[in-house]
């Protein structure tokens, strides 16, 4: 944990222990809110938390500077080495993604929002993915705050913590009305948005909570399947209404799923008239193999000391899974050897998958597992990844009606709106995958502004 919000933490804590019918009653409150305010997944709520998550004033920043140097660090190397096929075969990128990401646009970005997953380790903290294509939970954790500041123990710890909350939510949809204007060269000043996925997710949930926002904020918006948008003169049409920024949910890979039914969504893309945001380049900056490249001396020569500081500090050593002699920790080393004989130093996961879906956990594994894994990640494509030591902050929770102080996993994502950290994604569980598609909680982060 921090050191600096120990203080604040062990308080809340203090203040839920102190009266535990009162935390009780409270705890069915956070259920009954989270139903309220649509703040489901899957139909269940993200969180039975009555404890936030906090971080001091100085390492927010410290974390919204060291994103700030790594999305140059990434910027560099796009500039210097994305127009080489040899790199984009490296990312992963398959033929039709990049005859994809090839369609002429107007958004310079390859990512107008992107998501950094990281997890707190005990003093600080390591990036172990970008999500560059489609990051969810803005106005969950939007929804989230409000319902915190409803809780009569969150009132009592703000008289002697003041906080404030940056909104994801708020973030983005500015950040995405500038590009729009900036870049795409959209002229109305209240555009119409369209979310567009598929609506059996588990995370409908949230498009509705978008919606609602927009809504309020005077834009008109609506919720469309990718299959049921109509193009009209190269415009798109979700409802029968004309669209101005198509919010894109539906990942790459499940639009190529279903192509063949979506005509209109490639075609408006390819129109350029309905501006669509992440565009299709997001892809490029979204394999997990792109931390490979950032902690690879090969493609690195081009970073500051500042960006290469950044790195070693934040991101853990990453490779494409394959045979291959690789440098290590200042040696030569056999790739698939070293992994063998190591499994408690590494992961493997999915160059392209998300939700913690195929990601196989070294000092979790046997031995034969490890093997098995390593196989079948050689036959696919995965990247490898050292371990991280992951810290723990202590919750305390009402487990089988026992309360019970839980050491508790963090896994902190800030968002980012081009050069803009737009508040954070904080996760939590008791395994060492916090995705909330495995099975995670959610949480709001707070700012404690005088820690």
């Amino acid at each position: 944990m921090l050191k600096p919000t120990k203080e604040a933490v062990d308080y809340y804590n203090q203040l839920i222990a102190k009266d535990l019918k009162a935390a009780e009653e409270q705890n069915l409150m956070l259920l009954e809110l989270q139903k309220e305010h649509g703040t489901l997944f899957g139909g269940r709520p993200l969180t039975n938390s009555l404890r936030p998550m906090f971080l001091g004033e100085h390492t927010y920043q410290y974390i919204q500077d060291t994103v700030y140097t790594i999305r140059q660090a990434i910027l560099k190397i796009a500039a210097s080495t994305f127009n080489n096929r040899h790199t984009l075969d490296e990312l992963g990128m398959q033929d039709w993604e990049i005859e994809l990401a090839a369609i002429p646009t107007n958004v310079i970005r390859m990512s107008a929002t992107a998501r950094l997953d990281a997890f707190l380790t005990d003093y600080s903290f390591r990036f172990v993915e970008l999500n560059a294509e489609v990051p969810a939970g803005i106005a969950y954790t939007h929804e989230l705050a409000k319902i915190y500041h409803k809780l009569p123990v969150f009132q009592e710890f703000i008289k002697r913590y003041p906080i404030r909350f940056v909104s994801p939510l708020e973030h983005t949809f500015n950040g995405l009305i500038r590009i729009y204007h900036e870049e795409f060269g959209g002229i109305e000043e209240r555009p119409t948005f369209a979310i567009v996925d598929f609506q059996n997710v588990p995370t409908v949930p949230e498009f509705h909570l978008i919606h609602d926002y927009l809504e309020r904020m005077g834009f008109d918006c609506e919720i469309s399947d990718p299959r049921d948008l109509e193009c009209k003169d190269g415009w798109i049409y979700a409802n029968g209404k004309k669209i101005d920024i198509l919010y894109r949910r539906l990942l790459m890979n499940e639009f190529y799923e279903v192509k063949d039914e979506c005509g209109a969504y490639l075609e408006g893309y390819k129109a350029q008239k309905t501006c669509y945001l992440n565009s299709f380049r997001s892809k490029l900056v979204h394999k997990k193999h792109l931390f490979s490249l950032l902690t690879d001396p090969e493609y690195t020569r081009v970073l500051g000391n500042d960006e290469l500081k950044a790195i070693r500090t934040h991101i853990p050593w990453t490779r494409k899974m394959r045979e291959r002699k690789e440098r290590y920790r200042g040696s030569v080393i056999d790739l698939v050897e070293t992994v063998y004989k190591n499994k408690d130093n590494f992961i493997l996961k999915p160059n392209d998958d998300y939700g913690g879906h195929g990601v196989i956990l070294g000092f979790q594994s046997t031995q034969s597992e490890w093997d098995e894994a390593i196989k079948s990640a050689l036959l696919d494509d995965f990247v490898v990844q050292e371990v991280i030591e992951i810290g723990k902050e202590p919750f305390l929770l009402n487990v089988e009606n026992d309360w019970r102080m839980m050491d508790t996993v963090i896994d902190l994502d800030p968002y980012l709106n081009g050069p803009m950290m737009g508040g954070c994604l904080t996760r939590t569980s008791f395994n060492n995958l916090a995705n909330v598609t495995a099975g995670g909680g959610s949480l709001p982060l707070f700012i404690a502004r005088y820690l």
